[in-house]
């Protein structure tokens, strides 16, 4: 478990204070995930009371599909009763902004019923997914650099790069981009650097949330397996063009 999140949940723990629910915010959803199984262990929560809910549970393997409302309907009903064998009953949910409208509004309902000894962990990788609703009923505890070994210095550079768009030549742009289309994994790449760019921004600022929005819909574009080369070429020629205005 990393350094800061270790002192904020120890210290919750020690204090006897522990939330209805918590949000973990980080970069890397496995790692989010890992976090909260460690973090639900510390609370002595055995396997006949812990539940995860995780978007890539399905049977067929699927990594995207949603939570649905008989995700909810699960939750709902394993809840009902305090813990059985362990001091905390806790429920995972990984991946909690791929939750559909339907059940976001049922868990909602669930949220504001605290039971006693029952905690919520969900995990996220992007934040704004989640409704204030739901997100302002949880502890949130952000796991950042620390979740990562390896590869920051890279997205700390793509980064920068496309802060200073406005001030770099076309070939330059191009060239940029021909080295990131040779990312295997560069869909998760892009959602590390839109991380990062929300500590970087200004966030009054128009411009920069355009970009932001630029990166994320080439984000979107590539995880649809659309050309990664041209994607790119297209997101750093939009953001020149809207730096330069």
């Amino acid at each position: 478990m990393s350094d800061t999140a270790k002192r904020i949940l120890s210290g919750a723990v020690a204090k006897g204070r522990v939330p209805n629910a918590y949000l973990f915010i980080g970069t890397d959803a496995l790692s989010l995930l890992n976090e909260a199984v460690t973090f639900a262990r510390s609370l002595g929560s055995r396997s006949a009371d812990l539940l995860i809910v995780s978007t890539s549970s399905s049977s067929t393997g699927a990594q995207n599909k949603s939570i649905k409302i008989d995700e909810i309907r699960q939750i709902t009903d394993f809840v009902k009763y305090g813990p059985a064998v362990s001091s905390w009953k806790v429920i995972i949910m990984d991946g909690a902004e791929k939750m559909t409208d339907e059940a976001f509004n049922s868990f909602l309902k669930t949220l504001e019923e605290p039971h006693k000894n029952i905690l919520f962990i969900l995990t996220t990788v992007r934040e704004s997914f989640i409704p204030r609703t739901i997100s302002s009923r949880c502890q949130k505890v952000l796991f950042s650099n620390e979740v990562e070994t390896e590869g920051n210095d890279s997205y700390d550079e793509i980064a920068e790069n496309i802060l200073k768009t406005a001030e770099m030549s076309i070939p330059q742009l191009l060239q940029v981009s021909e080295e990131m289309s040779e990312d295997k994994n560069l869909a998760e790449t892009l959602n590390k650097v839109l991380f990062r760019l929300r500590n970087k921004i200004d966030h009054g600022s128009r411009q920069q949330f355009l970009s932001m929005k630029q990166i994320f819909s080439t984000k979107k574009a590539i995880e649809r397996n659309s050309n990664k080369r041209l994607a790119l070429d297209s997101m750093f020629l939009s953001l020149k063009e809207a730096g330069s205005n």
